[in-house]
């Protein structure tokens, strides 16, 4: 099965390994794409994790499995990103996360989400969604 994430990579050999904690994510955009799929594949804890600790309670893990269980994750585009390379202790990554909601109505979610590098682990910070009229 191809990855959730859209990479064209096989699920095993692609997020997998992070969301088992296996491997940890090389790149900013490695750990978003992570999280897409471990949104698409209802790993909440993973997403908890991958937080960052300064805003990790600003999440509610509840909310968030609610929306991960009753959304229908059907791609992930990524649109643009800055640093978050493995050199690097902060990035940014753009994208665009298009889904069904429990009713089956298309939506798209377009984030503009921060990351941040501490002892060689990514985590996401936050993000700020694009609304469309």
């Amino acid at each position: 099965m191809g990855c959730f994430c859209c990479s064209g990579i096989a699920f095993e050999k692609c997020c997998q390994p992070y969301l088992l904690g296996t491997s940890k994510a090389p790149t900013a955009e490695t750990l978003m794409r992570s999280r897409y799929s471990a949104y698409a594949s209802n790993a909440i804890e993973y997403i908890i994790r991958t937080t960052h600790p300064s805003t990790r309670l600003q999440y509610d893990p509840i909310s968030i499995e609610n929306w991960a269980k009753t959304s229908t994750w059907q791609k992930l585009e990524v649109v643009s990103k800055q640093s978050g390379e493995m050199q690097d202790t902060k990035g940014k990554v753009e994208f665009k996360a298009y889904f069904l909601d429990s009713q089956k109505i298309p939506h798209i979610h377009h984030e503009h989400s921060s990351f941040k590098k501490e002892k060689d682990e990514w985590f996401f910070v936050d993000g700020r969604v694009e609304v469309s009229n």
